[in-house]
């Protein structure tokens, strides 16, 4: 499910800086629109997120989600010294960083490596460069990924789960679960909303909803990745790789076009060569 949720979501960022705090620096956030990562590089005082207080060490990356109730302070005497940014990562209409339950901060391994990364946020963030706002999404997840993997090391998986679960969106992940399962198959919306005995126009809102995609959009997606594996480690023909993923050859092969810009045999004849 956590998979499925990383796999469509969009990240944005809206502020990134350093700062040296002054002893002012304590307030309340009942309803934070973005997440935040706190890097703390000297100082001391208190982080509180969800009713458990924390005290900052420097070293030490801090992940809090947005729409998560949270507070700080700063010693007065000895005040932070920070990389912070705010940023953004949805599916949707939800904040997946609230929706999942992960370790409130790590400890972070190559301080060096994360203190390059926020320089580089930092300098994108100010550059006009046409290519900047695609350099900065690299330059977070690659911050987010280095997270998410060494708090992998630090807590147990299974302690991570899901937060917040609707019945709603246990209903779709219902749905994503048989269409990643049954990509070889035909499938339209009226047979995927009565699985779920809904409306198929009250489907559609829900899964676009939760997803961020319209179903088909969904479908397209997964059938065009699961195609780009068969044609990378496999000896099927470009017929059988249709067939695998429920289309027919003509259209599975406007499709591919459209999406990946080179047909599934010159896609097949590209990856040979690197």
């Amino acid at each position: 499910m956590m998979r499925s949720y990383l796999t469509n979501a969009q990240l944005q960022l809206y502020a990134v800086h350093h700062v040296k705090l002054g002893p002012d620096w304590d307030y309340h956030l009942k309803d934070p629109e973005v997440n935040r990562l706190y890097y703390f590089l000297e100082g001391a005082g208190k982080v509180r997120i969800r009713n458990r207080d924390y005290s900052p060490r420097p070293g030490q990356l801090f992940l809090l989600p947005a729409h998560v109730e949270q507070a700080f302070s700063t010693d007065t005497d000895n005040t932070f010294r920070k990389y912070f940014c705010h940023f953004t990562l949805t599916m949707g209409d939800i904040h997946l960083l609230q929706l999942f339950h992960v370790p409130a901060f790590i400890e972070v391994a190559d301080q060096e490596w994360l203190e390059e990364r926020f320089l580089k946020l930092i300098e994108l963030s100010r550059s006009q460069s046409l290519t900047a706002p695609l350099q900065i999404k690299s330059v977070l997840y690659e911050i987010l990924t280095q997270y998410l993997d060494q708090a992998l090391l630090q807590e147990n998986e299974a302690n991570w789960g899901i937060e917040a679960v609707t019945p709603a969106m246990t209903k779709i992940n219902t749905i994503v679960s048989y269409i990643e399962a049954n990509l070889g198959e035909k499938m339209n919306i009226n047979e995927l909303a009565n699985r779920l005995h809904f409306h198929p126009n009250y489907f559609i809102q829900l899964f676009k909803s939760i997803m961020g995609v319209s179903p088909i959009t969904y479908i397209t997606k997964k059938r065009m990745e699961k195609a780009q594996l068969l044609l990378a480690t496999s000896d099927l023909t470009v017929t059988e790789i249709a067939d695998e993923v429920g289309m027919s050859l003509y259209y599975f092969s406007t499709t591919f076009r459209k999406l990946i810009n080179l047909s599934p045999s010159e896609y097949r004849r590209y990856l040979k060569t690197k």
